[in-house]
This record gives structure tokens, sequence and C-alpha cells, in this order.
């Protein structure tokens, strides 16, 4: 290159030689550039191969990380699908047993109601007809012995009282009676 600086700068006088020189000096120059534009051809078609067998190994690695993801989402998808029929089965009996529970409250707090309401028909009559009982026999009971009857009895006529304790266990209905009356009888 420096031949071809010195030729143009005029230190050489012999214009014929100077062609011919130049002339070489171009072949050679076009010769270099024609053997690293093949060098460089070559190394692009090598990075380019490389380049190409890359991408598909990183398009096989991502397709295979891809189907590999892809089929335990699958695998999870089906889990949870599963986990949320059961929640949902769950969810419904719960409801079947929230509405068996709310209709048997429902008819509970009716019989309450019932009750109640034949409670406050009933007490005063039974009152009542206890008041009358313990006018016309004279008996008053003793509630708080347990398991005894227990009490006494007036007898106006001869101005007497007499206390009694039955054993309500060992005794029927009728021999109960029978005794409540035997006392109550005026000598």
């Amino acid at each position: 290159m420096k031949e071809l600086t010195d030729l143009y700068r005029g230190t050489d006088t012999d214009d014929a030689s100077d062609a011919a020189v130049i002339s070489k000096v171009v072949d050679q120059v076009q010769k270099v550039c024609d053997e690293k534009r093949t060098s460089l051809s070559e190394q692009v078609d090598v990075l380019s191969q490389k380049v190409s067998e890359a991408e598909a190994r990183c398009e096989r690695e991502n397709n295979a990380e891809y189907d590999s993801r892809m089929s335990e989402l699958t695998r999870r998808e089906g889990v949870l699908s599963e986990e949320v029929e059961v929640l949902e089965q769950t969810t419904s009996e719960i409801e079947k047993r929230i509405g068996m529970f709310n209709s048997e409250a429902k008819s509970e707090t009716e019989l309450m109601e019932m009750t109640e309401s034949s409670k406050s028909e009933e007490v005063p009559r039974m009152k009542h007809a206890i008041s009358l009982y313990a006018n016309i026999t004279g008996i008053k009971f003793d509630y708080t012995k347990e398991g005894r009857l227990a009490g006494a009895i007036a007898i106006p006529q001869n101005e007497e009282v007499h206390p009694f304790s039955i054993n309500a266990s060992k005794c029927s209905s009728f021999e109960i009676a029978e005794q409540l009356w035997g006392m109550m009888e005026v000598e």
C-alpha cells in the first residue's frame, strides 16, 4: 500500500512503470480483498450454521420445557378439578343438612309455641282445679319431699290437722287415693 501512496505523491517519475506497478498493486489488493471476502463469507456461513443449530436446540429445549410444563399444569388442573368436585359435593350435602336442620328447627319452634300457648291456657285451669281440690279435701301438699307424697290434711269439723307421707314408688294410684280418703274421714 505504501508503494501505491508513494506513486500518487509523485516521488517516482516513470509513468509507464508506475502504471504497471499500480496495476500489480491493485491486483494484489483485489486478491487480498477477495481472499478476505471469501474468508469472511466462510466465517459467516459457519456462524450462520452455528446460530441455526443453536436456535434449533433452543427451540427443542423450549418445546420440551413447554411440553413438560404443560403436562404438569394439565395434571394440576385435573387434581384441582377433582378437589372442586369434592368441595361442591360436600357443599351440596351441607346445604341439604342445613335445610333439614332449618326445617327441624322450625318444627321445634312451632311445637314450643304450641306448648307455650297450651301452657298459658292449661296452667290457670290446673291452678283452679288444685285450689278446688284443696278446698274440698282440705289437703295441702308438701312438694319439697322427693319420691314421697307428703303434706297435711285439715279436718275442720274436728279442728285437726293430720300430716302424711306416702312412698309413691311403692304404692299404686288407687292405694294412695284410699289412704288419703281414709285420713279425711271424720270419726
